[in-house]
């Protein structure tokens, strides 16, 4: 199930059911309370922020729901200026298109 398979950071302390299917988009939004109105609010806040092509990846995620769940409990707090100010460290912050380095397998090709 999506939900296990999701749960730690991107769930913690996110009042997420356990039995999302996140294939179903539009089934998971309405189960975590995000109206079409606030998801479209959110996906404006990203486009706003964010650049094009992150935006997509973001946004089509398989885990957008979850993130945007998240993402609307921020603005809830602080506002649309504090989520894009998270949103806006992200960009700054290009260290995870790098990745990790890969692992060494001790086979050496010289």
């Amino acid at each position: 199930m999506d939900a296990k398979r999701s749960w730690g950071p991107l769930t913690e302390e996110l009042s997420a059911p356990r039995d999302l299917d996140l294939g179903d988009r539009a089934k998971v939004l309405e189960q975590l309370g995000a109206d079409r109105l606030a998801h479209a609010a959110l996906v404006s806040v990203v486009k706003d922020v964010l650049p094009e092509t992150q935006v997509g990846v973001l946004v089509g995620s398989r885990q957008w729901p979850l993130l945007a769940h998240r993402m609307n409990g921020i603005r809830d707090h602080g506002g649309t200026g504090l989520l894009a100010a998270h949103l806006a460290r992200l960009g700054e912050n290009t260290t995870w298109k790098d990745g990790p380095p890969p692992p060494r397998s001790g086979v050496s090709w010289t």
